[in-house]
């Protein structure tokens, strides 16, 4: 009869979850606090509409009035223009181009792009706007953050998820859903995605199940190309998500609009994952049918290992189909979308 194992050596048993409600939503005068932002820019951000399309939102964080310093430049004009004539950017501007809002809405689109700028500056125009691109960075991350802060508040559901969306796509560099997510390696530029595109690899777990020597084939590379990309892609996070059977509470009768529902979020990395030298934050939606907000949680996907389960108090009507949106914050190409019915 083999030996018990003794009870100081079996692992811990998992805490049961606690049920969790909606957080209370932030007071406005924090939120402007937080982002440091000042009030004109509060109130342009606070002005947006209901359910904003990726356009009004991108529009809106770019007219904030910290941008004011930084003009549109005789020495640019012109290539600012072409962006809006001649480029294919996805959101044009209908008036004629000369605010400084319209330099940094036409310069990110550029930008997610990836395909260079116009050849419509001077060396030294080239330099200057280089040297302004990060402050106005800057800048703008803070209006999108508040922007989707603002959006919770008014438990807006479709204009969260849009916003997080624009918010992911800027800081990676690539649209989302645009079919660019290898532009995220480093190494990889648009031609060469467009190579292993045309050999049926798309997106980033595809390309880390590859062959470090048939990826030097397609590239026409040498070593130790393939392992050096196969390194960067090691890492990429692999989201998981699970939804339990959406349940009433103990107790909850017919024609209750309060439920329980269990999610399990997790990473189907062998290691924790790492983009960037980073660990990623992640963000979970829950969207009623009307767009309202159901339910929000961020988190680092430190918080992932081993999965994490959370039981949520969901206030939807019995047959609403419910969407699930779970993604990284800053890191393309990890979108999950579920949906699921009361």
């Amino acid at each position: 009869m083999p030996d018990l194992i003794p009870s100081t050596m079996l692992p811990p048993p998992r805490p049961k979850p606690k049920l969790q409600h909606p957080p209370a939503p932030p007071d406005p005068a924090s939120l402007q606090l937080r982002y440091k932002l000042s009030t004109p820019t509060f109130s342009i951000l606070s002005a947006i509409p209901g359910s904003p399309d990726r356009r009004a939102i991108l529009q809106t964080a770019s007219q904030a009035t910290e941008f004011r310093s930084f003009p549109i430049h005789a020495a640019e004009k012109a290539f600012f223009r072409t962006i809006n004539e001649t480029k294919p950017i996805p959101y044009l501007i209908r008036e004629a181009v000369s605010q400084p809002w319209h330099k940094v809405f036409l310069l990110v689109q550029i930008d997610l792009m990836n395909d260079g700028w116009p050849s419509k500056l001077s060396a030294a125009a080239r330099k200057e706007l280089h040297g302004e691109r990060g402050r106005i960075y800057n800048i703008l991350e803070k209006c999108l953050r508040c922007l989707v802060d603002i959006l919770g508040q008014r438990m807006d559901g479709r204009g969260v998820t849009t916003g997080l969306d624009v918010l992911r796509s800027i800081k990676a560099g690539v649209w989302e859903g645009n079919g660019q997510d290898l532009l995220q390696v480093e190494g990889i530029g648009p031609a060469r995605a467009e190579k292993l595109a045309k050999a049926g690899v798309r997106n980033i777990r595809q390309l880390s199940g590859m062959d470090f020597f048939h990826i030097e084939r397609l590239l026409s590379r040498n070593p130790p190309f393939g392992q050096q990309v196969l390194r960067a892609v090691a890492c990429f996070p692999l989201l998981n998500l699970k939804l339990d059977v959406v349940s009433r509470p103990p107790g909850g009768r017919e024609g209750d609009s309060t439920w329980i529902a269990r999610i399990l979020i997790s990473y189907d990395n062998e290691e924790m994952p790492q983009w960037k030298k980073a660990r990623p934050w992640t963000t979970l939606v829950i969207e009623g049918e009307n767009g309202r907000l159901v339910w929000f949680w961020r988190g680092s996907t430190k918080k992932l290992s081993g999965g994490k389960e959370i039981v949520v108090s969901l206030n939807a009507k019995k047959g609403e189909q419910l969407k699930v949106v779970f993604a990284c914050e800053e890191v393309v190409g990890t979108l999950i979308k579920e949906t699921f019915r009361i």
